[in-house]
């Protein structure tokens, strides 16, 4: 069955003379792929396990053709580790394989790959496929680049694969729904119903980040100031914080201890950059370790921090917060858009507060400090 995540009246920009990498441990599909390739006028570079094709993948292919049950490293070890790397997470994957378990399709397209085909096939329909998902990826990126066209940095970021991502997730499935209607069971319904929601959680969410980054943008030109604006920090504060523990699996490992003060934010905003640094305490810490979070009044000001026992950040990361930043991206597996501080410190200083990353206690983890100023 070949998963093909495009209407048949979107054409490729390139069809022709294609870079293509080729990651199968089994030698005779191995070379029968790369045979029906090298026919169809492309250049093929071949690898027989997951290890020697990340190396091979250094040379930018096109499309990346890859089996998923191989030694050393599987497909689904090749997609992550692509992801992981800024300069190959936009490369298109196909994943090729003799399993038919319906399972193993939804991992894969959960994971971001952009079309499944099973064996045996034939040449058309792998070629029809490698067709497909370069239209596909060269449209999404069209559409990206002219929403972000007066923004330099937001272009230039690795930050295009993120939104590519859950979105393959979700048009993988309907694509399977569609393909096979009448053979799928109550419980794999089910369980693909969730993978779509999974997906389309993740998509709202990254959306969501993007429009209050250009909303801060926005008004960071315009000089936008609400005197009027007050909100009761502590019920803000646990409210946003118990949530996002919870969500993450993490509400054992939380320690919560805040005051009750009124600030002078609006109570959107204040939730907004809550969200953003107790996110990252979570994802930037192992489970079973210790978040602190804590709210005091101080000087004036309503002090809360943020405090995690992960591999914080260094002393010029600290320093030089900007949009569409990861930081230490190339040790560390991200997923995201590089936001989360530049929102929790442009709602700061858009309300005259600050933003302050510490290093943790025992120069362990990080500890971000967000202040705020109190209602007269």
């Amino acid at each position: 069955m070949t998963s093909t995540l495009l209407s048949s009246d979107v054409k490729p920009a390139r069809p022709q003379n294609l870079k293509i990498l080729v990651i199968e441990d089994d030698a005779r599909w191995r070379t029968l792929v790369e045979v029906q390739l090298q026919s169809a006028g492309h250049t093929v570079l071949t690898a027989a396990d997951g290890l020697a094709g990340l190396a091979l993948a250094a040379e930018r292919p096109d499309v990346i053709v890859c089996d998923i049950e191989m030694p050393r490293l599987n497909g689904y070890g090749v997609l992550e580790a692509l992801h992981q790397q800024p300069g190959l997470s936009d490369i298109p994957l196909i994943f090729l394989t003799g399993k038919t378990a319906r399972a193993e399709q939804r991992k894969g397209m959960v994971l971001g790959a952009d079309d499944f085909i099973t064996k045996p096939f034939q040449a058309e329909e792998l070629l029809a496929s490698i067709q497909g998902v370069l239209a596909k990826r060269e449209s999404l990126t069209r559409r990206l680049r002219h929403y972000t066209e007066e923004h330099q940095r937001e272009i230039m970021a690795p930050w295009a694969h993120e939104l590519l991502t859950p979105l393959n997730g979700i048009l993988g499935m309907a694509s399977l729904l569609e393909s096979e209607p009448g053979t799928i069971s109550a419980a794999e319904l089910r369980e693909m119903a969730r993978s779509i929601q999974q997906s389309a959680r993740r998509q709202q969410a990254l959306a969501h980040k993007l429009v209050r980054h250009f909303q801060l943008q926005q008004f960071e030109v315009s000089g936008w100031n609400d005197p009027t604006a007050a909100a009761e920090a502590r019920a803000c504060l646990e409210e946003e914080v118990l949530g996002i523990a919870e969500r993450a699996g993490r509400s054992a490992d939380l320690r919560l201890q805040c005051v009750t003060a009124v600030v002078r934010v609006n109570a959107y905003w204040l939730r907004s950059a809550v969200a953003e640094l107790a996110e990252n305490a979570c994802k930037f810490s192992r489970p079973g370790s210790v978040v602190v979070v804590t709210g005091r009044v101080e000087d004036g000001l309503y002090r809360m921090e943020f405090s995690d026992r992960g591999p914080g950040m260094s002393e010029e990361d600290r320093s030089s917060i900007a949009a569409f930043r990861q930081f230490g991206r190339a040790k560390h597996e991200q997923q995201g858009l590089g936001l989360g501080l530049s929102i929790a410190q442009r709602v700061a200083q858009l309300h005259r507060g600050s933003l302050t990353l510490e290093p943790g206690s025992e120069g362990a983890g990080l500890r971000a400090i967000l202040a705020l100023p109190l209602v007269d």
